[in-house]
C-alpha cells in the first residue's frame, strides 16, 4: 500500500492531466447545455441511469479484489485472485450483511439512515477526491471534510425546493419547513462554497506543488457552476461518474496493476474484472425499478434507488477506508 500511495503522491493527481482536462471540459459543456435546454425529468433520470451503469456500480465492483490476500505464486498475472474459499465466503458474507443491516435501518429508522448516509457521504467523497494529497493528518482531514461538505451540501441547498420532496420520502423530514434554511438558500450556498475556498486556501499555504493548487481551484470552480446551474440529478450524476467513480477506477487500476507488476491495468481488463458483480448489482437495481413501475409508484423510483445505492456504499466505504490507510490490505 505504501508503494501505491507513493506512486500516486508522485503523480500529484488521481488521474492524468489529459483525463482531468476532459472531465473539466465535459462538466462545463454539461453545465452550459443544462442551463440552456432545461431538460425534462426523463432526460435527467436517463443521464443518472447511464452514469450508474457505466461508472457508478463498476467502481465498487472490484472491492473483493482490493481486499483479497495476495497469492505468493510466482508468474501469475492476477495475484489478487485468491483460492482461499473460506476467505471469499467471509468477505462476501460480511459485505452482504452490512447491506442487509443498513436496509433494516432504512426500514425502521429512515431519518437516522438518511442522516447517516449524508454524513458517510461527506467523508467518503472528501476522502476519495483528496486522499492523494497525502498531507499532514490535521490538514488532510480539514480539506477532506471541507470538500465533502461542499459536494454533498451544495446540490441539496442550491436546489432545496426540488430535493426536499425526495428527502421527505426518504427520511420523513421536510427541510422546506426549516425557515433558517429554506428562506436563506442563497446565503447557505455561498457559505458552502466559501468554507471550501477558505479551507483550500489555508491548506495551500506553503504547498510545494502549485499544480495541485491550480487543479483544485479549477475543480471547485467547475463543480460550483455545475451544482448551482444544473438540475440536481444531472449535476450529481456528472460528479459521481466523471469525478468520483472515474478517479476511483484510476486508483484501482494502479493498485491492482502494481500487484501484477505493472503500472496500471488496462481499462478493458478493469471492465472485465468488474463486469460479474456489476451485473448482479444492476440486476438488483432493475428489480427495484420494475417493481415500482408495475405497482404504479414511479414517484418512489429515485428514493428507492438512493436507498439501494446507499446499501452498496456502506461496505464499499470500509474497503476504501482500508485501502487508503497506511499498512492496509494493498501491498
Amino acid at each position: 500500500m505504501t508503494a501505491v500511495l507513493a506512486k500516486l503522491g508522485s503523480q500529484r493527481a488521481p488521474t492524468s492531466s489529459r483525463v482531468f482536462q476532459f472531465v473539466v471540459a465535459a462538466t462545463i459543456l454539461t453545465t452550459v447545455a443544462v442551463a440552456a435546454l432545461n431538460p425534462s425529468d426523463v432526460v435527467s433520470l436517463t443521464v443518472v441511469g447511464v452514469v450508474i451503469v457505466v461508472l457508478g456500480v463498476p467502481h465498487g465492483a472490484l472491492d473483493h479484489l482490493v481486499e483479497a490476500p495476495v497469492q505468493s505464486s510466482p508468474g501469475t498475472n492476477e495475484p489478487w485472485r485468491t483460492s482461499d474459499v473460506l476467505w471469499q465466503l467471509r468477505f462476501h458474507a460480511a459485505y452482504l450483511a452490512l447491506m442487509f443491516v443498513y436496509g433494516v435501518v432504512w426500514f425502521w429508522f429512515p431519518a437516522f439512515a438518511l442522516v447517516g448516509f449524508l454524513v458517510l457521504s461527506v467523508h467518503h467523497f472528501g476522502q476519495s477526491d483528496l486522499a492523494y494529497l497525502g498531507l499532514a493528518r490535521h490538514r488532510q482531514l480539514t480539506i477532506q471534510l471541507s470538500r465533502g461538505l461542499f459536494l454533498v451540501g451544495l446540490p441539496l441547498v442550491a436546489h432545496l425546493s426540488t430535493v426536499a420532496p425526495v428527502l421527505e420520502r426518504l427520511g420523513g423530514v421536510d427541510p422546506m419547513s426549516w425557515s433558517w434554511l429554506a428562506d436563506h438558500t442563497v446565503t447557505w450556498t455561498t457559505l458552502l462554497v466559501a468554507q471550501h475556498l477558505l479551507a483550500g486556501g489555508l491548506v495551500a499555504v506553503g504547498a510545494d506543488d502549485r499544480s495541485a493548487v491550480g487543479r483544485e481551484t479549477l475543480t471547485v470552480a467547475s463543480l460550483t457552476a455545475l451544482f448551482v446551474a444544473a438540475d440536481p440529478l444531472i449535476g450529481f450524476a456528472v460528479y459521481f461518474g466523471l469525478w468520483h467513480s472515474l478517479n476511483h477506477l484510476h486508483v484501482l487500476a494502479s493498485v491492482l496493476g502494481s500487484r501484477a507488476g505493472s503500472d496500471f491495468l488496462p481499462p478493458v481488463e478493469l471492465a472485465r474484472l468488474a463486469a460479474p458483480r456489476s451485473i448482479v448489482s444492476l440486476g438488483g437495481l432493475v428489480v427495484f425499478v420494475v417493481g415500482f413501475v408495475a405497482s404504479g409508484r414511479t414517484e418512489l423510483i429515485v428514493p428507492a434507488a438512493i436507498v439501494f445505492v446507499s446499501m452498496l456504499t456502506l461496505p464499499h466505504m470500509f474497503v476504501v477506508e482500508r485501502m487508503w490507510r497506511p499498512g492496509g490490505p494493498v501491498t
